[in-house]
């Protein structure tokens, strides 16, 4: 099928059939490979037969262009017989001329020319040569003479030839261009040219949608398309498809029309395309013509026709699986070399060395390693990483390692190993760090890269290879300072006085983190450096580990958490800065940047990353009192990293778990968590500190008291020796208080709630509600309510929804001692509703249902009958909640500032339209979330 040829074609009639005109007749149809030019020239034979023209056909070939006459005898094949065995004709063995291959003798041509007036004489004419650029010498030559002599109408020659770039035979070219040519160019097809003929195969619909698609891939040619639509028939034919129906899709039949347009052009086109192939595209000609060794001015008119014929477009591939077929074609000895030379070539001009590095990865770099090769491997792995492209990074370092020859430059090649893929899987790099301890301990390792080894070691709890190597980085700083080899030992410092305080060989160190005097919240005066942020995150951190909830340190961790760029190189310091709003309480601010970094971490798949701040928001939910999103978050903390990953650290995500499980009620769960081998050393840092307060808890809620004592007292003993003992950390006095209570000693319990409040301080926490609470048990049933209506107060202000729970039913419970068995019903609602929202399990199934509910109570608090409740107004819903949640009438118009009447008679209309009689009917779960942010 010709598709928009029919310009062409009646151009082309009107110039060999139709019209007077004066001798014979000659057109010349060019174009670029599969454009159509035999078809055309089929058509138009077709319609020379039609109109009583005879038709002359041949067609020239490569393999037969070095034979004399070859294209001549086919012509005269089509010749009548008598004619063939009237006349001798020239044979494909007739020898050379002796002056030069393109002549021809004299009595050829005349005889030529004779047998054409005799075939004139009966009828017209057509002669018809395909590929006429590959025609041998002396048959170009008979035809001009025949061309030139011959004055009959009723001869017309129409030949085709390819691409109009490069040069062509003096004969060819004497053919070609004379001033009586018509010659007619075929451009590939447009949009609409591909929807036509798409429209015979897929249909109107499918082709409309798909038509520019096609277009994009094959620039309109021909058999390019034709290649995309076999494969698309060819995947119906063998199964299920997995593109839109009607959708372009490379396959191997695409790819060989992409291979048989290149190799049309000769071996020089295929070297160009190849050469593009592997440099990715044709954008500097100078360096592909370096690349393969040919003049520039045929690389660019290999680009051109490769452009022509639809492989290439604006210098690049139209389909990468073009690309990628003529790296394929590539044998394998020649691929490595022209591999290892493009990076040399790309190095030299300075080009990206990731471009660089592509190459050199290709194929393995022969022996003797040149020196600009491990040089050129090591930038493109710092382009890698600060790309996050960890396994380009890891590939160009290991065959950096691989070409290297130095001892100390291979150690440093490794270091940055550890350093790149560390966020994302610790579990890989073990053993690549362990075999740096030794080196960073003697000084071959540089110190920039020992300080990363340290903080990895320390993580895994080699404490004594991470004092040696810190041993040898203080020398050097003292031989040798810098301000970062200061900052990065002053970081250390304060990383080891705050999570590892507990090793005797690493306190030597300490001192360089140490805080001295209270927090300076001021902005830095202009004459001095402002500080590192790792070291004001860290400091903050110090700060409130050691003094509580401080101001100054809280407005630097969020200032530094603004204002600091996240990447592997800073997340020490968001860390750093987020665990210090963690542990000051500010759960609100704190939750919103662990989401954020949680969702960046994912978003890259940094799983050791996602682990560290997935404990973090356990820790925050824990704090908070919502059990069920900690245990989902330190679940996934445990399950991004698995726990030989974790090192020591892994107490804070097996801590999480076992508190929550303990105050959920799993404890069997708790036991199996518990049976876990860990670290040894494990509760020597702050993280497992939270592992051995979780133990001690759990201890406790099993009846096992004088355990739970014993790992309560041995928290407070190290929080005491480490300076960390503050209203930030584990609560140990109260669960030890709480213990003395089940033994009946409440003067000891008593003692120990009270030093917690006056940790505490006045400002409402978890922590200060909770003491509260654990006070109020120590007192007569008389003095308890007001105790533990501040601490619900208290923990309302804070947020601890776990501990509020267990507060109110104590509440409860002491209304029912004291003989008001109403208000214990209110309370005991207000708990239960509490402790189910917060995953509270056994607290919730401690709380025993009001007997006296009625059914429409019990109806909405299961969300059966919600129609009464969605006519309440916000008025009456906000009253009616306050009321549902224990507080009178004069509380609820002191909260929403309206008069007693006023909810009085707000409290009459909802018991009317929700069909109850009484205050106490009303059920906890009406809108508790209102009764909470009046």
């Amino acid at each position: 099928m010709l598709v928009e040829r029919d310009q062409e074609i009646e151009r082309l009639n009107r110039l060999l059939f139709e019209g007077a005109r004066e001798g014979s007749r000659l057109a010349v149809i060019s174009g670029a490979v599969t454009s159509g030019k035999t078809a055309l020239l089929h058509t138009l034979t077709d319609a020379a037969g039609a109109r009583g023209t005879r038709a002359l056909a041949a067609v020239a070939s490569t393999s037969e262009q070095a034979f004399p006459y070859a294209v001549l005898d086919q012509l005269y094949q089509g010749m009548p017989a008598h004619l063939r065995r009237a006349r001798p004709r020239p044979g494909l063995q007739t020898p050379p001329h002796p002056h030069g291959p393109d002549q021809v003798d004299l009595p050829v041509l005349q005889e030529f020319h004779r047998a054409l007036d005799e075939l004139t004489d009966e009828s017209p004419l057509l002669i018809a040569i395909d590929d006429v650029q590959f025609a041998d010498l002396p048959s170009l030559r008979c035809l001009a003479y025949v061309i030139r002599r011959c004055r009959s109408e009723a001869l017309s020659v129409v030949v085709s030839r390819g691409s109009l770039t490069g040069a062509t035979a003096p004969a060819l070219d004497e053919l070609l261009h004379t001033p009586k040519v018509c010659h007619v160019r075929l451009a590939p097809l447009t949009v609409a040219g591909v929807t036509a003929l798409l429209t015979e195969e897929l249909g109107a619909e499918e082709a409309e949608r798909h038509a520019a698609e096609f277009h994009d891939m094959t620039g309109g040619n021909l058999l390019l398309l034709r290649g995309l639509l076999d494969d698309r028939f060819s995947r119906l034919a063998r199964g299920p498809r997995h593109t839109t129906p009607g959708s372009p899709v490379a396959g191997e039949l695409f790819r060989q029309a992409a291979l048989s347009c290149v190799y049309r052009g000769g071996p020089a086109h295929r070297r160009v395309a190849h050469g593009i192939a592997l440099l990715g595209d044709a954008t500097s000609v100078p360096l592909l013509s370096r690349l393969i060794g040919a003049e520039e001015r045929l690389v660019r008119r290999s680009v051109a026709t490769l452009t022509e014929v639809g492989i290439l477009h604006d210098a690049h591939f139209r389909s990468d699986a073009v690309r990628t077929a003529l790296l394929d074609d590539l044998e394998t000895d020649e691929l490595g070399p022209l591999h290892h030379r493009a990076a040399r070539l790309l190095h030299e001009e300075g080009a990206d060395p990731v471009d660089v590095a592509r190459h050199l990865l290709s194929h393995e770099v022969s022996e003797p390693v040149e020196e600009w090769i491990p040089q050129a491997l090591r930038d493109a792995a710092q382009h890698a990483i600060a790309a996050d492209r960890r396994e380009l990074a890891m590939s160009c370092l290991q065959m950096a390692d691989r070409c290297s020859t130095d001892e100390r430059e291979g150690l440093v090649l490794q270091a940055t190993m550890v350093q790149a893929m560390w966020p994302f899987n610790p579990l890989t790099q073990m053993r690549r760090l362990q075999s740096l301890a030794g080196p960073a301990g003697s000084g071959l390792l540089p110190t920039p890269h020992a300080l990363h080894v340290i903080i990895g070691l320390l993580g895994f709890g080699r404490m004594g290879e991470a004092a040696a190597a810190l041993e040898q980085v203080s020398r050097a700083a003292a031989e040798n300072p810098s301000a970062e080899l200061d900052t990065g030992l002053r970081s250390i410092g304060l990383a080891l006085s705050s999570t590892y305080p507990d090793h005797p060989e690493l306190r030597p160190f300490q001192h360089r983190g140490e805080l001295i005097g209270p927090w300076d919240d001021d902005a830095p005066s202009p004459d001095r450096a402002p500080e590192p942020p790792l070291l004001t995150a860290l400091r903050a951190l110090r700060t409130v580990l050691s003094r509580g909830a401080d101001g100054g340190a809280v407005r630097a961790a969020e200032r530094v958490l603004e204002t600091v760029q996240f990447s592997d190189r800073t997340v020490l310091t968001a860390h750093a800065a987020l665990q210090t709003l963690v542990y000051a309480d500010r759960h609100a601010i704190a939750t919103l940047w662990c989401d954020r970094l949680i969702e960046r971490t994912s978003e890259r798949g940094a799983k050791a990353l996602l682990a560290y701040f997935c404990v973090l928001r356990a820790q925050i939910a824990l704090r908070t009192g919502q059990l069920r999103d900690t245990v989902r978050y330190a679940d996934r903390a445990l399950e991004e990293l698995p726990a030989r990953g974790w090192g020591v650290a892994v107490g804070m995500p097996l801590g999480m778990l076992i508190n929550a499980h303990t105050a959920m009620g799993n404890h069997d769960t708790v036991a199996e968590l518990l049976a876990r081998p860990v670290p040894e050393g494990v509760h020597r840092n702050r993280f497992g500190l939270h592992h051995l307060y979780a133990r001690a808890r759990h201890q406790l809620a099993t009846g096992r008291q004088h355990a739970a004592l014993t790992d309560f007292r041995a928290c407070g003993e190290k929080l005491a020796a480490w300076g960390m003992d503050s209203s930030a950390a584990p609560a140990w006095r109260l669960g030890a208080a709480e213990t003395w209570l089940t033994l009946n000693s409440h003067e000891r319990a008593a003692r120990l709630a009270e030093e917690q409040l006056e940790l505490a301080g006045e400002a409402p926490s978890r922590t200060r509600g909770a003491a509260l609470r654990v006070l109020a048990a120590t007192r007569p049933p008389a003095e308890r309510p007001a105790l533990l209506e501040e601490a619900v107060e208290v923990l309302r202000a804070s947020g601890g929804w776990y501990e509020m729970a267990r507060a109110l039913a104590d509440l409860a419970d002491t209304h029912k001692q004291l003989g008001d068995p109403d208000s214990g019903r209110l309370m005991t609602r207000r708990a239960l509703w509490l402790a189910d929202s917060c995953g509270a399990e056994e607290l919730s199934r401690s709380l025993q249902r009001t007997p006296g509910r009625s059914a429409l109570s019990e109806a909405a608090r299961g969300s059966e009958d919600t129609t009464a409740f969605s006519e309440l107004s916000d008025a009456e819903n906000r009253v009616a909640s306050l009321a549902a949640s224990g507080y009178t009438n004069r509380e609820i118009a002191a909260k929403l500032y309206i008069t007693i009447s006023t909810v009085e008679q707000h409290l009459t209309r909802v018991y009317r339209k929700i069909n109850i009689s009484q205050r106490r009917e009303l059920p906890a779960s009406l809108d508790f979330d209102v009764a909470y942010t009046a």
